[in-house]
Parts: structure tokens; sequence; C-alpha cells
């Protein structure tokens, strides 16, 4: 910086007083053209070439990241709205089962046939007021026409219409009942119960016997469309952060190696297990699914598209903090290191891929500690 050197006058002369006055408005305006350095983190002492031989430093670049794999635990599961329970709509006794766990059907099979007591009498109170409601609505015809010709009276005429609309609503309140009590299944007369599949799926599970005596609302049959499935990941918390819905996901065989069926992140849990401290990420598999069975425990392979902004770095680089923010410090020119907060996105292996470091960067893997000793106080 240049120094200027004023003499000092106990009484400046106008013209003096003009000269320092300029002098003072040079100085402020090169002040403020300075340009402002901001660092986001603190910077270490300088470490000569010799110093970081002495002191173990070892470098690394940190390489752009095109979205590495990172694998994690799974379960095949199927979707909810893929699931179906056939119940007994009444009590009953079960005199037959037509399909056994592992068969298809299709809609409007037949199931299970129950014989009811209570669906009888309900099935006969139907047959009962439908019968009184015709025989009203055929008096109430009859009594229309003779008042047209004027052979009864009005009031004759409005007790045939309450007598009809009575009739009505009996019998809609008794076939509200057996919908109710039956659930739309097929009554007979006698009592005869038939439960139909109300979807094109597959048997997962029969809970009832034939001859066994069930209460209404027992369950008897699951069924379920097993196309499409989902997968349930397991992620760390602390990795969790940077999964969106649309990643690609990929099925590992036994062998290790990444089978054809692949799929997508269609949600990621929003609360975190407090004993396993890992997040539920949900996939929705693609065709073809014929290896993989619900309830399978997997390994599942994914891929982060946001980690095509991250950079890949030797694990040993990151220095864990208090929080999910892990650090590493980052070569700068004067021979100094920068200590540089960044977001852990995954890790495989020995390589970890995070978000904060600019690719190219050299990141120290080795001497952490001794730097961290060169920071200021």
């Amino acid at each position: 910086m240049l120094l200027l050197v004023v003499p000092l006058l106990s009484r400046p002369a106008p013209a003096a007083a003009r000269f320092l006055g300029q002098v003072r408005t040079l100085c402020l305006a090169g002040l403020l053209a300075l340009p402002l350095v901001a660092t986001a983190g603190p910077l270490t002492e300088p470490v000569s070439a010799t110093q970081r031989g002495r002191l173990g430093i070892v470098l690394a670049a940190a390489k752009p990241s095109a979205g590495a794999w990172q694998d994690y635990p799974g379960e095949i599961v199927i979707p909810p709205a893929q699931q179906r329970v056939v119940a007994a709509p009444a009590a009953g006794l079960i005199e037959a089962l037509s399909v056994s766990v592992g068969d298809t059907v299709r809609p409007g099979q037949v199931l299970v046939r129950i014989r009811s007591a209570q669906s009888q009498e309900l099935q006969r109170d139907v047959l009962q007021s439908g019968s009184q409601l015709d025989l009203a609505q055929r008096q109430l015809a009859r009594d229309e026409a003779l008042f047209r010709e004027g052979l009864i009276p009005q009031a004759r005429l409005e007790a045939a219409r309450a007598q009809a609309r009575q009739a009505q609503a009996l019998a809609d309140e008794r076939r509200s009942a057996l919908r109710a009590t039956t659930g739309g299944a097929r009554v007979q007369a006698d009592g005869l119960v038939s439960l139909t599949a109300p979807i094109q799926g597959q048997v997962l599970a029969q809970l009832a016997e034939v001859g066994q005596r069930v209460e209404a609302m027992t369950p008897l049959y699951r069924l379920a469309i097993l196309r499409p499935l989902w997968v349930d990941l397991q992620v760390p918390a602390r990795e969790a952060h940077g999964i969106r819905p649309g990643d690609a996901v990929q099925l590992v065989a036994p062998s290790g190696t990444a089978a054809p069926t692949a799929g997508r992140v269609v949600t990621v849990g929003p609360l975190v297990d407090p004993r396993s401290q890992s997040r539920t990420v949900r996939a929705k598999l693609s065709e073809p699914q014929a290896d993989w069975q619900p309830g399978e425990l997997v390994r599942v392979r994914l891929q982060r598209r946001n980690q095509e902004n991250g950079v890949a770095l030797p694990a040993n680089a990151l220095m864990p903090t208090a929080g999910d923010v892990q650090q590493v410090f980052v070569a700068r020119s004067g021979e100094r290191f920068e200590l540089l907060d960044v977001m852990l996105l995954s890790r495989q292996g020995d390589e970890v891929t995070v978000t904060g470091v600019p690719a190219g960067s050299q990141v120290v893997m080795r001497g952490t500690a001794a730097l961290k000793a060169l920071l200021p106080r």
C-alpha cells in the first residue's frame, strides 16, 4: 500500500487543508474498492510441503459423482390397495370352500358357501315384504280406477295410497338390512350364502376350514394382486436426506449381481425408527418380478439422481461432528487448509458421496487430527 506522509501543521493553511481532505477522500475510496474475501470455514496456519510429510498429511482429489449405487436391506411388500379380505357376512356354518392358497381367482368366482339361519330369516322377511308391496300396489291401482269412475270416495283412495307407501318403505328397509348383513353376497331362500371374489388375484391365505362355525365378519380368505410390488428399504437417517422420488433402484441377486428387476422410489418415510435410526424408503418395482415374492428379504441397490451434483471422496476424509453435518479439510492457496461442512449423501465401501466440496478440490484423507491443531483458537 502507498503511504502518503503529510507534514503536520499547527495551523494548516487553506490550501493545505484542501489537500488533506482530498487525501482522505482518495484513501476511503481505495478501501471501498478492495474486494471482500469470505471463507466458508476457518483456515489453518500455512503448512509447508516438509511439514506435511512430517505430519503425515495425504491428499486426494474430489471426483465428480455420476450417481453411485448404494446397497441397502429391503423387503418385498404388497401395496395395501391391491389386497382384499373375504369375511363371513353373517353367522353360520361353512359348507364349502372352493379355492386354496396359491390359486388364482377372477372377479365373481364363488369362493365360500355358508349356511346361515340369520341370512335365511332376513331373506324370508325380504320376500314377505315384497309380496305385501305387490299386493298394496295392486290394490292402489284398482282403487284409482274405481275413483275415476266415481264409485269410491276420495278418502278410500288416500288410504290405499298410504298403505302402498308403507309397504314400499318396509320393503326398502328389509332389503337394506339384508344388504348390510350379507355385504351384497348372493343369498338363497334357504339361507345359503355364496361369497365371491372381489378382484382378480391370488389367494394368499385361507383362514377357515369346511365345517367350521363362524361369526359375522370372521376373515375367511386373504387375496391380493401381485403385480406390481413394492420394496421397502431401510436407509440410515443421515443418508436418507438426499433420496428423492424418482431415484432408481435395482434388486441384487444372492450372487451380488444386479437383477433385471428395477423400479423407482415413490416415497421417503418422514419418521426415524428410534431403535435402528433408519427411515423407510419405498420403491415401486417394474416387471418382470417372477423371482421375487412378497415378504422376501432382499438387498436393494439405489441410485440418487441428486448425486450428479455431489462429489466422491475417500471415506476416511470425513470427520464426524455432533450433528448430521460432517467436515473435511480442503487445500487452499498459500499452503493453508480450509475446514468445510459437507452433507453425506451415500457411503459405498471406502468411498462416500457428499455435497459442499467443489469437484477437483484436494481434500485431506490422512493427517486431519494434526491440521485441527493448526486452526485458530
